[in-house]
């Protein structure tokens, strides 16, 4: 397990729950193919820092094999099931978190009135936001690590059956989610 190259992006939202929970993404790059298992790690404190900023190394496993020189993308994700207004005690609000990648450290900073908001937005404001539900249906599937095809109903899709896809099945009037699926 290493640091990754370099941070290029984080994205702090609040998942809609009871309490609430935190989403992090976090994208970034290493120096060559091959990286797997992305993740965040934490640090953990002896004291809650005065900043009230959580921090995270943003790590993967680096390849052992023949791999390719090219700078490669790389996503980690990671969901806190912890009260954000009181995560480092009552009444100690999460400000926010810092990645830390070999090459730069950036920060997100959590307003929970805007990422509320976000958060109802996605779903409709009637039910758990999809990026976090959990599949129960047949066919359902979890969209985390899968690349996507967006289509309204109706559109014409192609056959080919892909175990790495996931599918978001669109109203063509109101862009409500339809259904979601694999293949």
């Amino acid at each position: 397990m290493q640091r990754v190259l370099e941070v290029t992006s984080v994205d702090l939202s609040l998942v809609k729950t009871k309490p609430p929970q935190i989403h992090i993404v976090t994208h970034g790059t290493v120096p060559t193919s091959g990286w797997k298992h992305p993740r965040l790690s934490p640090w953990f404190y002896i004291l809650p820092p005065a900043d009230g900023i959580q921090d995270f190394d943003f790590v993967a496993d680096a390849p052992t094999g023949i791999v390719l020189e090219v700078i490669t993308t790389i996503v980690a994700e990671a969901v806190i099931p912890r009260d954000p207004a009181d995560y480092w005690g009552p009444g100690k609000a999460l400000r926010g978190v810092r990645i830390h990648a070999r090459s730069n450290t950036k920060e997100a900073s959590l307003d929970t009135s805007d990422n509320a908001k976000q958060a109802v937005a996605l779903s409709g404001g009637d039910a758990i936001p999809w990026p976090w539900w959990l599949p129960t249906e047949p066919g359902a599937c979890d969209l985390i690590g899968k690349v996507l095809r967006v289509y309204h109903t109706g559109d014409m899709l192609d056959r080919s059956y892909r175990t790495d896809r996931g599918n978001i099945e669109l109203d063509p009037t109101t862009e409500r989610v339809v259904r979601i699926w694999c293949g």
